[in-house]
């Protein structure tokens, strides 16, 4: 019980870090309907804020890059719910610092882990299918 009055009196931590774990989460398992994916088609794309890098590539690494950011971000809302406040941010704030190296400079680190996977053998590896957007 300690654990949820603990992170209720910090608001931030117990609603933004399961919201977003809903929504990397949402992204992962059905990316045509994600709420990034409508906000840079909607918003982003038409007002040429950011310009698109067009590439053909499996989208497989980049779900996995995604589902493990959910991950990340449900284990923090679970550290929040606890009362683990600092171990809440320390894992939100990776995956914020992987997602902008991602962004910013095109470094994917859970593309990068998705393909040593594959190379041990832990996933099969998939055929190109053409990324939408």
């Amino acid at each position: 019980m300690r654990g949820w009055v603990i992170a209720l009196s910090v608001p931030l931590a117990a609603i933004a870090l399961p919201l977003l774990a809903a929504m990397l989460l949402g992204s992962a398992l059905s990316p045509a309907t994600s709420l990034p994916r409508a906000l840079y088609v909607g918003v982003l794309k038409p007002r040429r804020l950011v310009r698109p890098r067009v590439r053909m590539e499996d989208p497989a690494p980049h779900r996995f890059a995604q589902l493990v950011g959910g991950i990340f971000l449900v284990a923090a809302s679970a550290a929040a719910v606890l009362g683990h406040i600092t171990v809440a941010w320390s894992l939100g704030w990776i995956v914020i610092g992987l997602a902008f190296l991602n962004f910013a400079f095109d470094i994917c680190v859970g593309c990068i882990v998705y393909a040593q996977l594959v190379r041990v053998g832990l996933f099969p590896i998939t055929g190109r299918s053409p990324v939408a957007g």
